[in-house]
């Protein structure tokens, strides 16, 4: 058995979402799905069902519709996500909604969370686990949910704490790292506990994920990111960098940095809350938390002695150190 690299496995799976297009009547419909399949992305999650997957198994076919599962279950959360945040930009391109409007971005969304299931049971018809990665799915897609709705509760509060926060995170982001991982490991046959070690594994590693993407929003480059530096800021939103600053301070400086921190979408000023993250050292913390969760991701890839992890270890150096 050959492992393949993230290059040969990006090509591969780019290959296959764009053949799979979707069509249909209305066109209306599925206009939309096309669109944002054509927006780029990393693919992230495919990959990492693929590769799961290919720890035991080289037929790669098998494996590609549960990745374009997990890939439409992705975008549809973003299409939907767009809305809510009323975000202008999806990679550097118009978002869905400001293309064909919210209402068909909302009922776009809903026919690729459809695909998605009918994706897993395409797969895992064959391999003779399509209940088994339905009820998973399921599972997450309710967790992700729980996270999405736990993200707009904190909306209503000065601060969540910095566990509150890492919970719904875990829930809204990491979990379906996790579960990608989880569904390759399923469709290869793997043991329990090799799958389950994979779901933590790709759990630890979408912590750190989330966390690398709020620096990124703050600290990164607006050419590289495709979004606006500094976009959580101008729009309230509290992210994981907020939160550690809100923690630090206390007294009147807390309560200073909530108003300057609200004021800064209103004023679209965010000069005054890069202050306060300079003075209290926010980026580094952020990055050594980071930088904690990758490390407990290896360490769960070190438990699994009978298979070569190698391309996996190769693909989390590489998104533990990228700038978009």
């Amino acid at each position: 058995m050959r492992l393949k690299d993230f290059q040969f496995l990006a090509e591969e799976f780019s290959a296959f979402l764009f053949a799979r297009q979707p069509k249909g009547e209305p066109d209306s419909l599925y206009a939309p799905v096309r669109y944002i399949n054509t927006l780029g992305g990393k693919h992230i999650r495919p990959i990492l069902l693929l590769m799961a997957y290919n720890l035991w198994k080289d037929d790669l076919d098998k494996a590609m519709p549960a990745a374009l599962a997990v890939e439409y279950f992705h975008n549809f959360s973003l299409m939907h996500d767009d809305i809510m945040d009323a975000a202008p930009l999806r990679r550097g391109n118009p978002s869905v909604h400001k293309v064909y409007g919210e209402n068909s971005a909302i009922l776009s969304g809903d026919a690729m969370l459809i695909q998605c299931f009918g994706l897993l049971l395409e797969s895992g018809k064959e391999m003779g686990s399509a209940a088994h990665l339905c009820e998973v799915m399921c599972q997450a897609a309710l967790e992700i949910c729980e996270g999405q709705q736990l993200d707009m509760d904190f909306e209503k509060m000065d601060s969540p704490n910095e566990s509150q926060y890492l919970e719904m995170i875990r829930k809204k982001t990491a979990c379906l790292l996790g579960t990608s991982m989880h569904l390759g490991a399923i469709l290869a046959g793997a043991e329990e506990r090799d799958a389950h070690l994979l779901y933590t594994f790709g759990e630890k590693l979408g912590l750190g994920f989330q966390i690398q993407d709020d620096i990124l929003d703050v600290f990164g480059d607006a050419i590289l990111t495709g979004k606006q530096q500094g976009g959580d800021i101008l729009q309230g939103k509290k992210n994981f960098l907020y939160v550690a600053a809100y923690a630090q301070l206390s007294g009147k400086a807390r309560d200073a940095f909530v108003e300057t921190y609200a004021m800064a979408g209103k004023q679209k000023d965010t000069e005054p809350v890069y202050t306060v993250y300079g003075e209290l050292a926010i980026e580094k913390y952020a990055s050594e938390v980071h930088r904690a969760y990758i490390r407990e991701a290896v360490e769960c890839l070190e438990e699994m002695v009978e298979v070569d992890t190698t391309q996996i270890r190769g693909l989390t150096h590489l998104l533990a150190s990228r700038k978009h």
